[in-house]
């Protein structure tokens, strides 16, 4: 059976009940969809635009829909599924990109209905005042979890969250239960619907993925190697446990990881070295596990990379009579990690495999005129931690007769990489070239990318990650059902990272089926609450209580046994559509009241350097932004007053490699130069050092210093300053690029400085006594050697210069 709608084509979406389940519910209430891969996200969202835009229709008829997704490929993928379901017409969905230009992208929000865009996209347009979030009906944050920190993400949800309904979608939220819920409150979720493949509504549509961990053992030589840089690191672990940095030297990476900033508390000069130390204990940490699960090649790249590198630790550690052993021992042998042998085997049984059950396939279609040229299950997607891996692979596969494409991130500072572009061609040769077998990729084709239908997913090693893990699995329960195979080396952290993935996405599935019920039981305590204190003569309880009523009503109006989903029908009694059209229109008039009493327009403007989006965000609804890279400051709020603004690290960073006085020197272009200083976590710096600066910055530049806590308070100060000077003593605001202009009393004594002999001291002398140039130049010798400085001679000089006649 099929979706019947009058916004989805007819015959173009199978109707299943637990989608139909979920999307009654999404309707209803912000949402948070946790569905499995190739369980549907794609459908839940298409019929969620479909009951958005039809429900309440004189209210949302002209109403737009955002999609935020991670990346440009993702993108793509959505904007071409809508076009395929939704019956809106094409020239209404847009994708939007950083290609396109800003005054063309502003057109467009005009003009358009439904929206695909990377979060950041939205971010610059929102801070920059290009879109009207207003317009919205529905914002649909797909791979939700990246709901976090100071994710553009979560930005783009602080704006949309109490203008639109919400629907988020992922298919691994993780496994930790404060990450959630950071979630959920980021998007202003009121409600959690999960669906996995052992749920019983969904088990008719998948196929289980059987999970096929295969063990390789490391050849002697290899282990030699390992050891001597365990060793190399155990060396440095023991200068760290000395100096009761660690109290153990059975330390993990994220111990190690976080030893630099436990070392800059230390008073002393020693924590210099000690970073050092820490610093070389992490390279061979990432040495030891390169070659553990990679290999020799992925080694020695990154051998060859610490060599161009000109850090004390990356020099000590390429001089390491340890590590250099390993490395000539590495380049000398024939040896390649066992992984590189099994995975072409693996290769191998898979598509022969494959192979032969397309044969059966053929021989029974032999005398039908089926055309299909592409069969999608003799095709395999392999996933690799690293590039330089990929590319590996690439090479091993198509040397031995295999055709295989990669897939990997964009372009790094090594050049490396594709570009979206190539990502999609990729795709879609992929999906349609029956020549090409194996797509080998790193972790950016794990989120959402709808790659195609494949039977089999290899990991080339395991990733610690439950969320990666998943994902990468969910590729191989798309088709029929699948088969997931992961490489591991034995006895190495290959196999704790195997062991923690599971352990986790047992958890998360705990967590999340704990959290939807614990979720609903706080959503309907707090509607209780709020029936109970409102007052019952106010025209709010009376729309409230029949928005409520309404809203049971929309829940039984969601699907049918017979695969029919209508989202939103009339009332079928005409005296309750009219209750309800009037109070729609009462609604909506309160709603434009609100909004009138708003200030539309801002009354002060900031130019805002371009890598300084971030603190944007809470200052884009107060003021006019203007982006621009700067040469000199971060904000510019008058056409005298200019800010540099540092965090506790960027002032340390900026003392270290000595740019801070040449920036400092720079805002002097400027009347009145402001530094503000954001946050007091300084590591790497002493206090002494650091109060030091800051005495010198206020008396040596003549610069005022404003220390703030966070970001939100250093935006408060901004706005307050650009206020003062905007709004009350009229200053324009502009940029300078030369020098700033002299003061009269800077013109005056640059003048008499240019007089023979005359320095700074003697010029100030010269005005205080004389008051004016003019009287200097009328002054006598004698009157010239009253001035304290002043001899004879110095005042003949000036005197002939300012009396004698000029000669070519």
């Amino acid at each position: 059976m099929n979706i019947t709608h009058p916004l989805i084509k007819p015959n173009t979406m199978e109707a299943r009940i637990y989608q139909q389940t979920m999307v009654a519910n999404a309707l209803r209430k912000n949402t948070l969809c946790v569905l499995g891969t190739g369980l549907g996200k794609t459908a839940i969202a298409t019929l969620t635009i479909a009951g958005i835009l039809s429900k309440n229709n004189n209210k949302n008829i002209n109403k737009k829909v955002l999609i935020i997704a991670p990346s440009r490929p993702l993108v793509e993928q959505h904007y071409n599924s809508l076009k395929t379901f939704l019956n809106i017409p094409e020239d209404k969905i847009v994708v939007l990109t950083g290609k396109i230009a800003p005054a063309k992208r502003q057109k467009i929000w005009e003009e358009g209905k439904i929206f695909i865009a990377t979060p950041q996209i939205v971010e610059n347009d929102i801070v920059a005042n290009r879109v009207n979030t207003d317009d919205f009906a529905l914002l649909i944050a797909d791979e939700a979890h990246h709901t976090t920190g100071n994710h553009s993400y979560s930005f783009v949800a602080s704006v949309f969250r109490n203008k639109s309904h919400i629907l988020g979608l992922t298919a691994s939220p993780g496994s930790n239960i404060e990450k959630i819920l950071e979630v959920c409150k980021n998007l202003g979720i009121e409600h959690v619907e999960i669906r996995t493949i052992d749920d019983i509504d969904v088990k008719e549509y998948v196929q289980t993925v059987k999970l096929r961990p295969i063990k390789v053992e490391l050849p002697k030589e290899f282990a030699e190697c390992i050891n001597l840089l365990k060793q190399a690191q155990m060396e440095r672990l023991k200068i760290l446990r000395d100096h009761k940095i660690i109290y153990s030297t059975n330390v993990n990476k994220t111990e190690l990881l976080q030893l630099q900033k436990r070392i800059m508390v230390i008073e002393d000069n020693s924590k210099y070295e000690l970073i050092k130390i820490a610093s070389e204990a992490i390279k061979l940490d990432y040495a030891i596990e390169t070659l553990e699960c990679q290999g020799k090649e992925a080694f020695l790249n990154y051998y060859e990379r610490l060599s161009s590198q000109d850090t004390k630790s990356a020099k000590a550690i390429i001089k390491d009579s340890k590590v250099l052993k390993v490395a000539y021992s590495l380049r000398t042998t024939e040896l390649e990690h066992p992984k590189t042998e099994k995975l072409l085997e693996v290769v191998n049984d898979v598509l022969n495999k494959e192979e032969g059950k397309k044969e059966k396939k053929n021989t029974k279609k032999k005398n039908t005129n089926n055309t299909n040229n592409i069969d999608n299950n003799n095709k395999t997607i392999i996933f690799a931690q690293y590039r330089d891996t990929v590319e590996k692979i690439v090479n091993l596969l198509n040397s031995n007769g295999i055709q295989a494409i990669p897939f990997v991130g964009q372009s790094n500072k090594d050049g490396k990489g594709m570009s979206q572009k190539k990502q999609i061609e990729a795709v879609e040769k992929f999906k349609n070239d029956p020549a090409v077998n194996v797509l080998v990729s790193t972790s950016v084709s794990e989120e959402g990318i709808d790659i195609m239908s494949v039977n089999f997913v290899i990991f080339y090693e395991p990733v610690p990650s439950e969320i990666r893990f998943i994902q990468r699995r969910g590729r191989a329960s798309r088709g029929e059902g699948g088969e997931c195979i992961v490489l591991i080396t034995k006895d190495s952290r290959d196999e704790g990272y195997y062991w923690s993935a599971l352990n986790k996405e047992r958890k998360m599935k705990r967590i999340l089926k704990d959290m939807q019920k614990i979720l609903n039981e706080k959503l309907n305590e707090e509607n209780a609450h709020k029936y109970i204190i409102e007052d019952k003569n106010t025209i709010d309880y009376h729309i409230n209580k029949e928005n409520n009523k309404m809203a049971e009503k929309e829940n039984n109006k969601i699907g049918d046994t017979n695969g029919k989903i209508s989202i939103e029908e009339d009332c079928k009694n005409n005296v309750k559509k009219e209750i309800k059209e009037n109070i729609n229109e009462i609604i909506e008039n309160k709603n434009n009241i609100v909004l009138s009493n708003k200030c539309s327009t801002k009354p002060v403007k900031i130019i805002v350097d371009s890598r300084e989006k971030i603190i944007s965000r809470y200052i884009y609804d107060k003021a006019d932004l203007e982006f621009k890279a700067l040469d000199n400051g971060d904000f510019i709020l008058s056409d005298r007053v200019i800010v540099e603004r540092k965090t506790a690290e960027d002032l340390e960073g900026s003392i270290i490699d000595k740019r801070l006085f040449k920036q400092l020197k720079d805002l002097k272009k400027y009347e009145r130069p402001i530094l503000i200083v954001e946050g007091n976590d300084y590591f790497r710096l002493s206090e002494k050092i650091i109060n030091g600066t800051m005495v010198s910055i206020m008396l040596d530049f003549n610069i005022p210093v404003i220390f703030t806590k966070d970001m939100e308070e250093t935006a408060n100060i901004l706005i307050k300053m650009a206020e003062r000077e905007q709004l009350r003593d009229k200053r324009t605001i502009s940029i300078r690029t030369g020098k700033k202009p002299m003061s009269l009393k800077e013109r005056q004594r640059f003048i008499v400085e240019s007089f023979p002999d005359i320095g700074a001291l003697m010029a100030e002398n010269l005005l205080i006594k004389f008051g004016t140039i003019e009287n200097i130049v009328k002054a006598s010798v004698e009157e010239l050697r009253e001035v304290e400085g002043i001899g004879e001679i110095t005042a003949k000089k000036i005197k002939s210069v300012l009396t004698e006649k000029y000669e070519k």
